[in-house]
């Protein structure tokens, strides 16, 4: 019997539902375990998705022309986190389990996910300024005025890592991480420059009003914003729902590119996102999550004839995160 059969959510979506989330730029809620899981090999998923993971030929598929562009970006905001909180979650088992000596595949999928995180920045903040302050920043400011990243659960267990401060059993073997970690904050930044350039963070501004909320609720109401339930399930469901996101996403950016062309989005980047590092991010996030993909089974180069996505990863110094910012653009 197949992990994916009985009652779990994605068992009936897969199941009953072709479409992700039923119909174009439709959303499907996440169900994430409250500890990680590792993720192992399963059969099911590699041959429900043969062409995303390499091991087909079938061309890549692209969705319909979105009905407006409010609809394309709202999907984006929210599948994209989603499926930062699957990397994060990912990272940090990985950054919890790390062991001397480390196999330098465990530090490589790991600098891969960091760049996946970047990925999916620059993926749920591609609208433009006008739909992110007349659409997105105020449901977040509806769903509660102090909104805010931070209240992530999932970022707990990597916050230290994204600021450069990496489990001792990876010290001196992950200098590519280490310039991912930096290139994250670079586009954390650029993005902030791009869509809240001068207004405060919504945590910053409803900082007088009211009386905080304990972490735990705050951490329900930010999973609840993003349609994310944390209940047990085994790590071939986790896989299926990250496996289900990375193939619409695709096809999204197959129809669209992450800057569509109608909308005045690639126009407003900022000089933050128009290094040559960035732009082979953007360039690269159909390629970078299928490796990401890959890795959510245990399906390595070795196993497919689709070659890995080029990497310009190179060992740099140590980086340091800045004073911890309180942006309001999602994660």
């Amino acid at each position: 019997m197949s992990a994916l059969d009985g009652n779990s959510t994605t068992g009936l979506l897969e199941a009953g539902v072709a479409a992700f989330g039923g119909r174009a730029y439709g959303l499907e809620p996440l169900v994430l375990p409250p500890v990680p899981v590792q993720s192992s090999g399963n059969g099911h998923l590699t041959r429900r998705y043969a062409e995303l993971l390499g091991t087909g030929t079938e061309p890549p598929g692209a969705l319909d022309a979105p009905d407006s562009v409010e609809q394309l970006f709202w999907f984006r905001w929210i599948t994209g986190h989603q499926l930062a909180f699957m990397l994060w979650q990912e990272l940090g088992r990985r950054t919890a389990e790390a062991a001397v000596p480390a196999p330098p595949e465990e530090v490589a999928a790991a600098a891969r996910l960091v760049r996946g995180y970047s990925a999916m920045l620059l993926y749920t903040a591609s609208c433009t300024r006008d739909t992110y302050h007349r659409v997105i920043r105020p449901s977040m400011a509806l769903h509660h005025p102090a909104f805010s990243g931070a209240w992530a659960r999932d970022y707990g267990p990597v916050r230290a890592l994204l600021r450069g401060r990496l489990p001792a059993a990876w010290d001196g073997r992950a200098g590519a991480l280490l310039e991912e970690c930096a290139l994250n904050e670079a586009v954390h930044d650029g993005i902030a420059a791009r869509l809240v350039p001068e207004a405060p963070s919504l945590l910053q501004s409803a900082a007088s009003n009211g009386r905080p909320l304990p972490r735990n609720i705050r951490a329900v109401l930010f999973d609840t914003y993003f349609l994310t339930l944390r209940a047990p399930c085994s790590s071939v469901e986790v896989a299926a729902q990250l496996l289900r996101r990375v193939k619409v996403v695709r096809e999204d950016l197959a129809a669209n590119g992450l800057y569509p062309a109608v909308t005045s989005s690639r126009a407003e980047k900022t000089d933050g996102l128009c290094t040559p590092r960035v732009e082979e991010i953007e360039r690269a996030v159909p390629q970078l999550l299928a490796s990401i993909a890959r890795d959510s089974v245990r399906c390595f180069p070795s196993d497919f004839s689709a070659p890995a996505p080029a990497s310009s990863l190179s060992p740099t110094r140590a980086f340091e995160h800045p004073l911890e910012g309180s942006g309001s653009h999602g994660v």
